[in-house]
C-alpha cells in the first residue's frame, strides 16, 4: 500500500473513532453495517459490492456456516473469473 493512501485511510479512522470533525474522505472512514429491511439494505449487499470494485482483497472469519459463505460463492466465482484472487497470508 502506498503512502498516500495509508495517510487517506488514518485520517478516516481518525474522523471514524477520535474526531467526528477531522476532514477525510468519506471512502475511507468507518460504517456500521445492519440489515434494514425497511430501507431495503443488507450487510452482504455492501460485502458484495465492496468486492465487485476491490483489485485485491483479504477475509478473516473466525466462525461461518455453509449457509453464511453460499451467497457469496457466485461472487468470488466472478472475481477468480476476473482474475481478482485473495490475498493470503
Amino acid at each position: 500500500m502506498n503512502k498516500q493512501k495509508i495517510a487517506e485511510l488514518r485520517a478516516g479512522l481518525e474522523t471514524g473513532f477520535i474526531n467526528s470533525g477531522y476532514n477525510s474522505s468519506l471512502a475511507y472512514q468507518p460504517q456500521f453495517l445492519s440489515n434494514n429491511h425497511k430501507e431495503g439494505k443488507k450487510v452482504l449487499s455492501s460485502i458484495e459490492d465492496e468486492l465487485m470494485a476491490c483489485d485485491k482483497f483479504q477475509i478473516s472469519v473466525a466462525f461461518i456456516t455453509m449457509g453464511g459463505i453460499t451467497p457469496l460463492l457466485q461472487t468470488l466465482k466472478e472475481l477468480e473469473k476476473n482474475g481478482i484472487p485473495p490475498s493470503l497470508r
